[in-house]
C-alpha cells in the first residue's frame, strides 16, 4: 500500500474559540489565542464539526445533449458544532443580545470563530480561523431532561472577504530535514568543539534543536559527543550523528594530536 502514514491524523480533541470581528489571529498554531477570544467549552465529540457546502449549479448543453459547461454561483459554507456547556460564550451565541437577567429575541451578530483540532498521538494542531466573520444560529431544538446532557447544536455560516477567502489556516509545521553544522570538524585530543543541529520545516521556518536532538558517535574511543559538544579522545576519526523527530544528519570528525 502506497502512502505516508505520518500524513494521517486522528483528531482526539477539539475546541471552538469565539471573538469579536476585530480579534487578532494567533501568530501560528503553537501560539495561544489572545484574551479577546473565548472558549465555548465542552463539545460533543460524536457530533464533530461537520462542514456543509451549498451552491447553485447550471448545466449548459449543446445540441445533441452534450454537456459543455457548468456555471456555479451562490456558494455557501457552514460548519456545525454541538456545545455541552452553559457559559458566557455559548450564551452569547445562543441568545445574542441577552443578559444574565433577561432573555430577548435573538438577533445574530457577526463574530470571528476559530476551529481547532488536535492529534494527541502526534502533537499536530490544525486551525481554521474565519478571515472575515461568521453568523451563528441554533440548529434544531434544545432538549433538557434528566437522562441526557443538555446539548445545543450551533451552525456557523462563514462569510468570505472580498478576495473570496473563507479561512486563515494554521497547522503544526512538519519537519522536512535536519542539518548539522559544520559538516566536518577537526578537534584535538582533549579539546572540545561545538556542533549545531538545525531543523527545517515545510513552512520554511527553522529551529535550533541542538539541545533536544539525540547525539551519537560511531567511535566513542576516538570522539564523544554530548548535546552537540564533541570531545577528542584519541587520534583518528568518527562520524557524529544527530537524530531529531525521525530525521538524522552527520558530521565527519577528525581527532588530531594537537
Amino acid at each position: 500500500m502506497a502512502g505516508d502514514p505520518s500524513n494521517a491524523s486522528l483528531w482526539t480533541d477539539a475546541d471552538v474559540y469565539v471573538g469579536p470581528v476585530t480579534a487578532a489571529n494567533p501568530a501560528n498554531a503553537n501560539a495561544p489565542f489572545g484574551s479577546d477570544w473565548g472558549l465555548v467549552g465542552l463539545l460533543d465529540g460524536d457530533d464533530g464539526m461537520p462542514e456543509s457546502r451549498d451552491e447553485d449549479t447550471d448545466d449548459k448543453f449543446a445540441w445533441g445533449g452534450i454537456l459543455v459547461r457548468t456555471s456555479r454561483s451562490h456558494f455557501k459554507l457552514t460548519k456545525s458544532f454541538s456545545v455541552l456547556e452553559d457559559n458566557a460564550v455559548t450564551r452569547s451565541l445562543i441568545w445574542p443580545g441577552s443578559t444574565e437577567s433577561q432573555i430577548i429575541v435573538p438577533v445574530p451578530v457577526p463574530v470571528k470563530i476559530g476551529f481547532e483540532v488536535r492529534d494527541s498521538g502526534t502533537g499536530k494542531i490544525k486551525r481554521l480561523i474565519t478571515r472575515r466573520h461568521a453568523i451563528v444560529e441554533v440548529d434544531g431544538d434544545v432538549d433538557e431532561n434528566e437522562t441526557d446532557l443538555t446539548k445545543v447544536t450551533l451552525v456557523a455560516t462563514i462569510f468570505p472577504d472580498g478576495s473570496k477567502v473563507l479561512f486563515d489556516r494554521q497547522g503544526t509545521p512538519v519537519l522536512q530535514s535536519l542539518a548539522v553544522a559544520p559538516s566536518t570538524q577537526s578537534v584535538a585530543v582533549g579539546a572540545i568543539a561545538s556542533l549545531t543541529a538545525t531543523a527545517t520545516y515545510d513552512d520554511t521556518s527553522t529551529q535550533d534543536v541542538t539541545t533536544t536532538a539525540t547525539w551519537t558517535s560511531s567511535a566513542p574511543t576516538k570522539a564523544t559527543v554530548t548535546a552537540g559538544f564533541v570531545k577528542g579522545i584519541a587520534t583518528g576519526s568518527a562520524t557524529v550523528t544527530a537524530a531529531y523527530s525521525g530525521q538524522t544528519a552527520t558530521c565527519a570528525v577528525t581527532v588530531t594530536s594537537s
